[in-house]
Order: structure tokens, then sequence, then C-alpha cells
């Protein structure tokens, strides 16, 4: 009998400190918010095209692309696997029979101008209508023994939120 209140006085005041406890416990709301903004897309203006070009000449083309998205949004602008010297890119053009020379190009945002996109200086700022045309410039210079054919080659840009 002594062991039964014994265990009967220890549940008790278990029961008690528990509760003693959950009453001592306090509440803080945190508010969740969210915005939900435009998607970016990048279009391409038209294609880098040098038209036919004599060996050991020097070409130049002209084409963009615009990006559309959130208004006055700070996006980064990058371009895939291509070296630069700070000012120009560098992107290789092959023939079908892998021939190849190099294209050099420049970027800069149409309402930015001389104000070159390169590895450190890569963002820019979208309009008040959500967009901004980023004009190519490229310059072609094939070798003076360079294979005739057709050359072919690809520029992929990059644009991501900050």
């Amino acid at each position: 009998m002594k062991k039964i209140l014994i265990f009967s006085f220890l549940l008790a005041a278990t029961s008690i400190s528990y509760s003693a406890l959950e009453n001592s416990a306090v509440e803080s709301t945190m508010n969740i918010t969210a915005t939900i903004i435009k998607p970016l897309t990048v279009q391409v203006d038209g294609a880098l095209d040098f038209g036919n070009i004599l060996a050991s000449s020097t070409s130049h083309a002209y084409s963009s692309f615009t990006v559309k998205g959130e208004e006055n949004a700070k996006v980064k602008i990058s371009f895939d696997n291509l070296s630069s010297d700070g000012s120009s890119f560098t992107v290789p053009i092959y023939s079908n029979n892998k021939d190849f020379f190099n294209i050099t190009f420049n970027c800069t945002a149409k309402n930015n101008p001389g104000n070159l996109l390169n590895h450190t200086n890569n963002t820019i700022i979208l309009t008040d209508g959500g967009e901004v045309m980023l004009r190519i410039a490229a310059t072609a210079q094939p070798r003076l023994n360079q294979t005739p054919g057709r050359y072919t080659g690809q520029i992929t840009m990059r644009a991501t939120y900050e």
C-alpha cells in the first residue's frame, strides 16, 4: 500500500509540473510575404551574318538580344563558355571540315551606349517598360590561308535576376 501511495504521489507531482511548464509557454507570430515577378525572357533579334568574306579581310556584323522582365530590375548578363579580354568576347566558328577562325564581339545596352558588358561589368537595369536591347557588334578576320567554305557558330547569352 505504501508503494502505491508513493507511486500515486510521484505521478501526481509529474503531472502538475508538466502542466505548469505548459502554462509558461509563449507564442509569437511571423508574417509571411511573397512577391511574384515576371519571368525573364531573352529574344534573339537576328543572326550575326557576315555574308561573303575574302580570306585575310576584315568584316563586321551587327545584331542584338532583347531582354524582358520586371520593370527596373537588375539583371546579370553572361555569355556561356566564352573568353573575354575585358571589352570583347571571342567565339570560334567552324566549317564542315573542322577548320575554324575566331569572331570577336562586344555587347552594350542600347540605353547605355559605350558601357561594354564583360565578366566584371555584367549588370544591366531593365527600363520602366521592363526591357533592354543589348547590341552586339562583331568582327571577323579569317586567316590568309583560311579554307573556303561556310562557317557557323553560336553565342549563348544568359540573363538572370540579381
